[in-house]
């Protein structure tokens, strides 16, 4: 396979001056948008977690109160689809407008490398995607930042250059059009990086000198892949979109082991895996599903049934949270629920603020 690779100079930042923080205490009906997705989550090096939404911008909680960032408070935009922390304690996020990181002063825009979308090939082949859109990001041990797209393949960015990786540009669908959606990324414990491909592409191991690409010819169950997760004895799971046979897989660097509906998995659509402290392997669909696979067996979690989850994070405490579609934020300790989609908030301003100025 040849992929295409450009390097491309990073040219245009944007310092975002904050204006302030709402506070947000848990004390009267919270209301949230129904096309409001809770899509991400962190717990940073002081435990404070961390969620992107999707049209609300993004939530801190420090264990006791909520502050919410928004584009009115300086942050780039309010559509969040990854987060993480750097080496250096900074938080990047990826976005519908590149990136964005928040050294805890301020936020700074980092677009991608402009992909004009007026041609005929992105009109015919990707008339819906966004190329200039983050959907995920991860650092390597290096130092260096990879970043997945919504249509314009992956990038290498190491502060400065920005390298452009797997796109395949020119080729139609029919042709092998198969690695400009990269959904998710992962890094390894061995260093190696994952790229999951949701246009048909399976998912492809980055060694640091050569691409190897699996497809359902190598066992793999679907080839539109969504999420790529390593458990903590170094198997990649793989939650796919649910085409076919497709469901969730699990590959310890040689075989592959398909799970789906009709072996106990709650179903076949997987948007997020997550190995808690105690094993569990927690997958969570769009479709309204949430279970857990320990012992052998799935097991669901019946009190969140007919919810979609997106994300799940695990904080310092051992709590479990999951978000989801229409705002739905859950807290689970291991025997009560806490629903804080349905709490009633007050919002208000803080005494700090979140001062920015122009990176020199």
């Amino acid at each position: 396979m040849n992929f295409l690779i450009s390097t491309i100079t990073l040219l245009l930042f944007f310092s975002c001056d904050g204006q302030k923080q709402k506070t947000v205490e848990l004390k009267e009906p919270k209301v949230y948008t129904s096309a409001d997705i809770v899509t991400s989550s962190l717990i940073d090096k002081n435990g404070d977690l961390w969620f992107g939404t999707s049209t609300e911008g993004l939530y801190r909680f420090d264990g006791e109160k909520f502050t919410n960032f928004n584009e009115d408070d300086g942050l780039c935009t309010n559509q969040i689809w990854d987060i993480i922390e750097d080496d250096k304690g900074i938080i990047w996020f990826a976005t519908n407008k590149g990136l964005c990181n928040y050294d805890g002063k301020k936020f700074t825009q980092i677009s991608l490398p402009y992909i004009d979308t007026s041609s005929e090939w992105y009109k015919n082949i990707y008339p819906t995607i966004n190329p200039n859109q983050a959907n995920s990001i991860i650092q390597d041990k290096n130092g260096i930042f990879w970043i997945g797209t919504s249509g314009g393949g992956a990038y290498k960015y190491d502060g400065t250059t920005f390298q452009n990786i797997l796109a395949e540009k020119g080729r139609k669908y029919e042709d092998n059009l198969h690695h400009n959606v990269i959904q998710s990324i992962l890094k390894d414990k061995n260093g190696n990086i994952w790229f999951a491909s949701m246009s048909n592409g399976g998912i492809t191991k980055y060694d640091g000198e050569t691409f190897q690409e699996y497809k359902t010819e190598s066992g793999l169950s679907d080839n539109m892949v969504r999420y790529l997760y390593q458990d903590q004895e170094g198997n990649i799971w793989i939650g796919t979109n649910g085409n076919r046979n497709g469901g969730l897989d699990k590959f310890d660097g040689k075989n592959f082991r398909n799970f789906n509906e009709s072996n106990g998995l709650c179903n076949n659509n997987v948007a997020v895996i997550f190995q808690s402290s105690d094993g569990k392997i927690w997958v969570g669909s769009d479709r309204e599903a949430l279970c857990y696979f320990e012992n052998g067996s799935f097991k669901s979690l019946d009190k969140l049934s007919g919810i979609s989850i997106r994300t799940i994070i695990e904080d310092k405490d051992g709590n479990m949270w999951f978000g989801g579609r229409k705002g739905n934020l859950w807290k689970y300790d291991g025997k009560k629920l806490t629903d804080l989609t349905q709490l009633k908030i007050e919002k208000k301003v803080a005494a700090n603020r979140v001062d920015g100025s122009a990176p020199s």
